[in-house]
């Protein structure tokens, strides 16, 4: 067990920057991770046994009576702890997590950055939490801050260095916009990537955030600063989003990958950008809103998943925000006006509690949301298996090249299909293609021909389901493993293979 000492440098030279216990190495490549992002205060305090699922079959049982209590609550501490974090370790690794990102957990209220906010836990806490996440081969990236109260940059630096010292912690998420020059931005990784290296931890993660328009000018960010990559939340987010609810056409995000632009290059290669979606930090939602809000749709759950699907197969580092797995519908227009005169703290209503706190999600008090069974839980489960697998099918969905198909749908000509149609795209690795294939449409069946790579699949080949977003449940827990579809040529030579999928259906296909 490491060796976290009782008392806290009280000042900068009192650091001791010795790693606490073992030391963690790095991934080969932060591409391969599937990360998850949650608040320390509204995740998990570790009693949710002492309190009931929140049904979804019956979702007015623990809707709250006295609405003004529960906005006064979203602007209070939620409860949750470090603790909390550690105890739901095996429902973040069903998921498919690989790498937690958790808020900031500093004693900001003291201007303390060397120790832990009490109302979290403590030093002990928080190693405790890292060292069982790398048992279960879950990386553990921390929200830092730059703090104005810190004058000098190398006193930052050591401060820094000491929490990765202390707690064996895999990357941090750094606002390098705000309080920062890009000349001290570099000066600052280099040195956190420096002594990360001396550790052993030979590929350190530093996230930074979008600081311009678009992703082609965070790479000035990126390499000027010298980040790992940037939280890709300028306008990615409503795109992909607009996308899998069949509003626009599908080059509105699939097109962010076109090779004959500078931006494309970089994003193909996956590792520069990390997807998020429903972040309450996301710069380009001026209104507050999840994914799933104002959706009277059948199939929300369904489209849920599946819009983290295609976070999960397509050049990057995936990220989802806690409670996405569990459809959170959270939005600002749950503000009540007469209640709270004029728009303010608009995103508490996007970092509802999930475990059971008087600030629940859906409007609820008492009733937490931790259920593995959940259909969207489910299938994000199934999808982030096939993508974390060790064999070629998996590294082609994370290193893989990305290629939007062309489909043929009532006889057209093959295209690119407008908005609301089956939208198809593949990631190819050498000789493995793996192809996806999304019903934008939310009410009506779609079908089309889809165009697979020729030269990979000879005359009358198959390729195999290897998701199937109508599977019973037991069946997206465990694959079934002989349920094909033929691979036809045409006399122009292009190879396709025919689906039909149910509305906001999904499958993938190797």
């Amino acid at each position: 067990m490491a060796k976290v000492e009782e008392l806290i440098p009280q000042q900068v030279s009192q650091i001791d920057l010795k790693p606490r216990g073992r030391v963690q190495l790095s991934p080969v490549s932060w591409r391969d991770q599937f990360l998850y992002y949650l608040l320390p205060d509204r995740f998990s305090d570790a009693h949710e046994n002492e309190r009931e699922f929140f049904d979804r079959t019956n979702p007015l049982r623990y809707k709250v009576k006295d609405k003004a209590t529960w906005m006064a609550a979203g602007r209070k501490s939620a409860g949750g702890t470090l603790r909390g974090i550690r105890s739901k370790l095996e429902y973040l690794q069903r998921l498919g997590v690989t790498a937690l990102w958790i808020g900031p957990v500093y004693d900001y209220s003291s201007q303390n950055l060397l120790n832990i906010d009490p109302s979290f836990g403590n030093r002990r806490d928080l190693r405790d939490l890292i060292d069982t996440a790398h048992d279960r081969n879950i990386y553990v990236i921390l929200d830092v801050i730059y703090n104005h109260h810190i004058q000098a940059l190398a006193d930052l630096i050591k401060v820094y260095q000491y929490w990765i010292a202390l707690s064996d912690c895999d990357g941090f998420r750094v606002d390098v916009d705000k309080h920062i020059s890009l000349q001290d931005s570099h000066i600052f990784s280099t040195a956190i990537h420096e002594y990360a290296q001396s550790i052993g931890k030979d590929n350190f993660l530093i996230i930074g955030n979008i600081t311009r328009g678009g992703i082609a000018d965070a790479y000035v960010d990126i390499f000027g600063r010298n980040l790992n990559a940037v939280v890709d939340d300028a306008n990615i987010p409503k795109q992909l989003t607009a996308v899998v609810k069949g509003l626009v056409n599908p080059n509105e995000f699939f097109g962010e990958y076109d090779e004959n632009h500078f931006a494309g290059q970089y994003r193909q290669l996956g590792q520069y950008h990390v997807s998020v979606l429903d972040n309450y930090d996301i710069s380009s939602h001026n209104w507050k809103q999840r994914f799933a809000a104002y959706r009277n749709v059948p199939h929300l759950y369904e489209q849920v998943a599946h819009v983290v699907g295609v976070q999960l197969t397509t050049p990057g580092i995936p990220c989802i925000y806690y409670g996405t797995e569990q459809a959170f519908d959270g939005n600002e227009g749950e503000h009540d006006y007469s209640i709270e005169n004029g728009r303010v703290a608009e995103d508490r209503y996007i970092k509802e509690a999930m475990f059971g706190s008087d600030f629940g999600a859906f409007q609820t008090a008492g009733c937490h949301f931790f259920d593995i069974d959940h259909p969207t839980y489910l299938r994000i489960a199934a999808i982030a298996r096939i993508r974390n697998g060790r064999d070629k099918i998996g590294k082609a969905l994370r290193r893989g090249h990305h290629y939007l198909r062309k489909t043929s749908f009532c006889n057209y000509p093959f295209s690119i299909p407008p908005q609301g149609e089956l939208v198809a795209w593949s990631q190819v690795l050498f000789d493995t293609e793996v192809l996806m294939a999304l019903n934008t449409h939310a009410l009506e069946e779609r079908g089309a021909e889809v165009t697979v790579d020729a030269h990979l699949h000879p005359t009358n080949s198959t390729m195999t389901f290897l998701y199937k977003s109508n599977w019973k449940d037991k069946d997206l827990r465990h694959p079934p493993h002989d349920q094909t579809v033929t691979v036809q040529h045409h006399e122009d030579g292009r190879a396709s293979v025919r689906l039909d999928l149910p509305p906001s259906g999904m499958a993938i296909l190797a």
